[in-house]
């Protein structure tokens, strides 16, 4: 027994000073590179630093969108701008339904379908066109310019009267309906969260309806026009979807937005549902593209004119953000 723990006494005594001396050797190593002698720093910042002769490269460059995985709602080549300037123009596949009625001098008019009795054409794809001016990140003043048309050439539905121009059934008839519409529109955005926006919104209106029926085999015409004013207040909301990744280089968005207002006899509604994405084309231009479905109505009574018609579809929207 005495000879076994001779032979263990050595063995453990030279374990130990191994461990010390190893112990020593990586303290004296880790003070060395923890603390280096001389660190050469510019004045610039970071991005020229160098330490031990090798160079450090900055985490951002002029490509840094490349490498905003995991940055949320990093700005990706178009930081938010405090004004921007939009241009835009909008295809309607449009589906029109409604009564009209309109009156002559002598007050005669009947209320005749658009397209039962006067064969106005129901579908037609309409085109739209505006500009947005948007200031300090939250308001934006709009110019819309609605050039609506639809016509064709027909046999009547029914009879009737229109703005004194009387109509047989089966008739050879010609009808023309435009619907021209100058809207100057004001938004407020109020931010709720990071993602989502929601805010007002006012349209002032200028809608001028002018439709003409004639009949050939009777030699009968007219053309019926009139100008309304037309206010409406609403509200809008924005969803933006927090931008991580590539992902964010489409900035994808889903908005909607409707208006009403009843004013001296004529009610005017519209509201439409939009999804979107805003990708950039160059560093201080984005190239915008939507899809969504919208419905705009009129209905009441003002001057000689009355009316219960809609219009709604499908629509697309192009546009470029300076």
């Amino acid at each position: 027994m005495g000879a076994r723990g001779r032979r263990r006494i050595p063995c453990a005594l030279l374990i130990l000073i191994a461990f010390i001396g190893t112990t020593s050797l990586a303290d004296a190593w880790d003070r060395h590179y923890r603390f280096p002698i001389k660190v050469r720093a510019p004045r610039t910042g970071l991005s020229d630093a160098g330490v031990g002769g090798i160079r450090v490269v900055p985490g951002n460059g002029p490509i840094d969108w490349e490498v905003a995985a995991g940055a949320s709602r990093r700005p990706i080549l178009c930081p938010s701008r405090e004004f921007s300037f939009e241009l835009g123009m909008r295809p309607f596949f449009s589906n029109l339904t409604g009564f009209v009625k309109a009156l002559s001098r002598g007050g005669e008019g009947t209320l005749l379908n658009l397209n039962g009795h006067l064969r106005v054409p129901s579908e037609n794809t309409l085109w739209e066109f505006y500009s947005n001016v948007r200031a300090w990140d939250k308001v934006t003043v709009g110019l819309a310019y609605l050039p609506w048309h639809w016509g064709a050439p027909g046999h009547a539905g029914g009879s009737g009267n229109f703005a004194g121009v009387l109509i047989n059934q089966d008739d050879r008839l010609e009808s023309d309906l435009n619907i021209t519409t100058f809207k100057i529109s004001s938004d407020y955005d109020v931010t709720f969260s990071r993602d989502l926006i929601f805010g007002p919104n006012a349209d002032f209106q200028i809608i001028r309806w002018g439709q003409r029926v004639a009949t050939p085999d009777t030699g009968l015409a007219t053309d019926f026009a009139q100008t309304m004013l037309q206010p409406a207040l609403g509200a809008h909301v924005r969803y933006e979807p927090t931008n991580t990744g590539y992902f964010s280089w489409f900035k994808p968005y889903l908005e909607g937005r409707f208006t009403w207002m009843s004013f001296t006899g004529m009610a005017h509604s519209t509201w439409d549902l939009a999804a979107g994405i805003a990708p950039p084309a160059s560093r201080n231009l984005d190239a915008g593209f939507k899809v969504g479905y919208k419905q705009w109505k009129l209905d009441g009574s003002r001057g000689k004119l009355f009316v219960d018609v809609g219009v709604e579809g499908l629509y697309m929207d192009f546009s470029l953000r300076f």
